[in-house]
């Protein structure tokens, strides 16, 4: 009993913290979820434009990213295709470009050539932008989680994903399982 904080009333003490509620805590005061109010008032409106402009180039480049990964899917599709049908690999490169579906393949390749830059400067913008909502830092944490690959990191690629699960969770007022 010794463990328990005194009140000053002998028969009355305070329960004891456990971790989980000390975690749980310690989150909602340092994302001001105890009183949102004040929170907002504490941010200053520039820190909050700073961080909307984090949130927009991070969906910015999620769009770009996805955008990518269906074009590359349809140039693997249309490629596997050729290769089935038509012996693309046993083609010369005039045979192969007198088939109609080698200009989409062409296509394919100069958009990919220009959407590849367009997210990596995206990617270099992203770490000068202040993050100071919610919404702004899981949106850099889904580029993160993009960009780590679960086959190269996988314990790290899920620590990431937890994260970024669980700031949404924090985020909507949903319960989280703090056990560890």
């Amino acid at each position: 009993m010794g463990s328990r904080r005194k009140t000053g009333v002998e028969d009355a003490r305070l329960p004891a913290l456990s971790r989980r509620a000390l975690i749980a805590g310690t989150t909602v005061v340092a994302f001001g979820a105890a009183n949102p109010a004040a929170a907002s008032v504490a941010v200053p409106t520039a820190a909050v434009v700073a961080s909307d402009v984090a949130t927009r180039r991070c969906r910015n480049w999620l769009a770009l990213d996805a955008q990518i990964e269906r074009l590359q899917t349809r140039w693997a599709k249309l490629e596997g295709w050729l290769i089935r049908e038509h012996s693309w690999c046993k083609l010369t490169p005039t045979e192969q470009q007198a088939l109609p579906w080698s200009k989409e393949l062409r296509d394919i390749d100069g958009i990919l050539t220009t959407l590849f830059d367009k997210r990596e400067r995206l990617l270099e913008a992203i770490p000068d932008s202040s993050a100071v909502t919610l919404e702004a830092i899981v949106a850099r944490l889904a580029v993160v989680e993009r960009l780590v690959w679960p086959e190269d990191h996988p314990e790290a690629h899920a620590m990431i994903t937890r994260s970024r699960m669980d700031l949404i969770a924090i985020s909507r007022g949903t319960s989280m399982n703090l056990d560890a």
